[in-house]
């Protein structure tokens, strides 16, 4: 692949998989519409999964950290926490994984057919909006239970789908449910580790095409995906979830409109 293509890619990649505007509706889009633009090679895709995976690692280390030990600590407050946490994630992701495993032909028939995208970027503005509009902000991290977790996993497992986008789906999910626009979007990223930990076990295969730009792509990601977590926060907080939807409405609208042209 063409460096330029790759490094490209890892930003979309990096850039996409946090902010709310669907890494896979603008990986799709970037694939059918920009010239040089095709089908990445597996390992290639595999690399840039790994490396948004390894973004969340390090930007939440120390929430992954305090769950996995308060499997193996004293049921002192703050393992009795974590350990509900690490429970609610496990909850939280089953039907993002049933979803995956019992549909992944038709996913994947789905991120071939460029034509739905634009419209589940509009969906995914209305979410958006309608979680920027409606949520109560009336509870934190320890506020959350199993009916919040179900729900925004469900919401997660909807964002499959091309262009319907993960963080959006799930943060918006969490503000109507009433968190704190803070525990919405950490429950949200925390929520999708195994989530991208799935999809790229998913994706592994024949990795005999390596390339060592791949490495090059999956860094950008990486890095690109850490700036997107920063930023994702930094909106989130300040009640600008409007400007992504925003955003998706022209972008989504642009593209409907290039379609009848």
């Amino acid at each position: 692949m063409p460096f330029l293509v790759v490094i490209i890619l890892g930003l979309i990649q990096g850039f996409t998989e946090f902010l709310p505007v669907s890494s896979s509706g603008h990986l799709v889009v970037a694939q059918h519409y920009l010239p040089g633009f095709s089908q990445a090679p597996l390992p290639f895709d595999v690399l840039l999964h790994l490396g948004t995976l390894v973004a969340l690692i390090i930007y939440f280390f120390g929430d992954i950290r305090d769950i996995v030990l308060s499997f193996f600590r004293q049921r002192d407050a703050e393992a009795v926490y974590n350990r509900r946490l690490g429970w609610l994630i496990v909850i939280g992701t089953i039907p993002a994984g049933v979803v995956g495993l019992l549909f992944k032909d038709q996913i994947e028939t789905l991120f071939s057919n460029a034509a739905i995208v634009p419209y589940m970027l509009i969906v995914t503005a209305v979410l958006l909006f309608v979680g920027e509009r409606l949520g109560r902000s009336t509870g934190g991290m320890k506020s959350i239970g199993v009916k919040d977790a179900v729900i925004i996993g469900i919401l997660q497992a909807v964002a499959i789908m091309p262009g319907i986008s993960r963080s959006g789906s799930t943060i918006a999910g969490g503000l109507v449910m009433g968190l704190e626009r803070d525990a919405a979007a950490r429950f949200s990223f925390i929520l999708s580790i195994p989530a991208v930990l799935g999809a790229l076990v998913l994706s592994l295969g024949d990795i005999s095409q390596f390339d060592i730009s791949f490495v090059i792509g999956a860094a950008v990601a990486c890095l690109a995906g850490l700036l997107a977590i920063w930023l994702t926060f930094r909106f989130v907080v300040a009640k600008r979830l409007w400007i992504f939807s925003l955003y998706l409405v022209i972008v989504g609208g642009s593209l409907i409109v290039i379609q009848h042209l």
